[in-house]
């Protein structure tokens, strides 16, 4: 239960956060080469969401540093590792029709939209473990 609560919390203020940004603001990539919105396999989008949320949890419980403050500090560099490598290698790696999956400002746009998501997610999980529980 140390680790599950802080985990849960992370990654319901992640998914909930990212699903308003992806659902109603950044619009859905045009690319051919992307699967399109309805046959997205979302229980792979979840575990990979899982993933990077679960590593920020083990690093904020490495940290020791069980604060608001700390945690979004220990989420965001989290979400710049596991995101922007994720970006730069589908950008640096895959072409689709001649050209990249996603224009480049697209890349950043979701590395610097991830950062703040983690931020907010690493909060809510260094609130939790600061809980006498």
């Amino acid at each position: 239960m140390k680790h599950l609560l802080p985990f849960i919390t992370g990654f319901i203020s992640f998914m909930v956060i990212s699903t308003v940004f992806y659902m109603g603001i950044m619009p859905y990539p045009t690319s051919s080469c992307v699967v399109p919105e309805d046959q997205m396999n979302m229980g792979i989008m979840l575990l990979g969401n899982a993933l990077m949320v679960g590593l920020a949890t083990y690093m904020i419980s490495l940290g020791g540093q069980y604060s608001a403050k700390s945690g979004a500090a220990h989420g965001a560099v989290a979400g710049l590792a596991a995101n922007g490598m994720l970006n730069l290698f589908i950008y640096g790696f895959f072409t689709c029709d001649g050209g990249h999956i996603f224009p480049l400002n697209e890349v950043a746009i979701d590395i610097i939209a991830n950062i703040a998501f983690m931020a907010a997610a690493g909060a809510g999980i260094g609130v939790m473990y600061a809980r006498k529980g």
